[in-house]
């Protein structure tokens, strides 16, 4: 996110590091100032010294489970997963209000934004996902990841979107919402194509897919979450699941143009998933109150990249 959540006081931020990271950091007096960085779309990320702090947005969903199987890619050797730090109490997801804080090691190149990859890093990156998918969690520490069921957790956030634009409940919200209202009237007709080829994809991939061993997918393993520098690292599992790894190659795909092979059906049920649920996150921002900040615009910007153009 571009602006501070005014939700989540830095002092709190402070308190945590205190309570479970104080090895981290000097002491007390010498406690550095949380430094707000504008990245991620996901998250409100702080610097604190040698840490970062990520203070959760995961509209799909909250799972703490992931990370904790960040952890444990990391632990088994795989020092490309750019795993959270646990806490003294034990806990990899900590909660500040009624938000997820997750706590990483400071890493500088990851701090300073998306670098294009080359040829050899984009293969480099497949190899790693492979690795990741055949991972094998110890039965000793049981984690509880979402595994795939091929439905749309966004469909109801959809739903009242689209309604309030086509009533005209979004007039007064703010700037974009008449604008929006104009969108989804203009783009009415390919959004409910959209959807009706989704369920279709959708009822396909469930019949394919029964019995499968699911591959343990990052979700996301775009410019925002892959760091191409001396070698390539992986960030911000937050949307780890067991899946088709055809999870991963459809975003290595919409990203970077190029991913294995993979089978059409389950390629076109994550496009489409990706393109609606994006849909639904910006649509869904200006049906409630805004006032046409930069995390506004930004998202406007966002939203009308996946609709055709006027």
């Amino acid at each position: 996110m571009l602006l501070e959540n005014t939700l989540v006081e830095r002092r709190s931020l402070l308190r945590l590091v205190e309570e479970n990271f104080q090895e981290f950091v000097p002491g007390a007096r010498e406690m550095p100032e949380p430094e707000f960085f504008p990245l991620g779309e996901d998250s409100w990320s702080y610097r604190m010294g040698p840490l970062w702090i990520s203070v959760r947005r995961d509209l799909d969903g909250h799972f703490p489970g992931a990370y904790e199987i960040a952890l444990l890619l990391r632990e088994s050797g795989k020092s490309y997963v750019l795993a959270p730090l646990p806490g003294r109490n034990g806990h990899v997801v900590h909660r500040i209000g009624d938000f997820p804080v997750v706590v990483f090691p400071y890493v500088e190149h990851a701090a300073a934004g998306p670098k294009s990859p080359t040829a050899g890093q984009i293969e480099l990156l497949v190899r790693q996902l492979r690795e990741v998918h055949a991972f094998d969690p110890p039965a000793s520490r049981p984690v509880d990841v979402p595994t795939e069921d091929f439905h749309f957790p966004f469909d109801n956030d959809l739903d009242k979107a689209l309604e309030a634009a086509q009533d005209g409940a979004t007039a007064r919200c703010g700037p974009y919402g008449p604008l929006l209202a104009d969108l989804v009237a203009r783009n009415g007709d390919h959004l409910a194509a959209l959807r009706e080829e989704a369920a279709s994809v959708a009822a396909r991939c469930t019949a394919l897919w029964r019995g499968e061993r699911p591959a343990l997918t990052h979700g996301d393993p775009s410019l925002s979450n892959v760091v191409f520098g001396r070698g390539v690292d992986i960030i911000d599992w937050g949307g780890a699941m067991w899946a088709p790894p055809e999870r991963d190659w459809a975003a290595l795909s919409r990203v970077f143009g190029t991913a294995p092979e993979g089978r059409p059906e389950f390629l076109r049920f994550y496009e489409l998933r990706w393109t609606l649920a994006e849909i639904a996150e910006y649509g869904s921002r200006f049906t409630g109150p805004h006032t046409g900040d930069a995390d506004d615009h930004a998202m406007w910007d966002r939203l009308q990249r996946y609709l055709p153009p006027p």
